[in-house]
């Protein structure tokens, strides 16, 4: 099946039943792959190479 034939399928169902399939797509999306904020990211960067400052010298090689 392919994405066009889903659509059409999912167009037909009742909609109620649209309903739970959105909700599952907006539950199943925010489930996968989060990023950190720029602060957040570059916050825990500093933390972790002040306390390990010979992972940072091995990872600058």
């Amino acid at each position: 099946m392919n994405a066009v034939e889903v659509i059409d399928q999912f167009k037909r169902l009742p909609e109620d039943e649209q309903g739970k399939v959105l909700e599952f797509i907006r539950k199943d999306r925010s489930t996968k792959v989060r990023y950190a904020a720029d602060d957040a990211a570059k916050a825990a960067g500093e933390a972790v190479f002040s306390e390990h400052p010979e992972l940072f010298r091995k990872l600058a090689q």
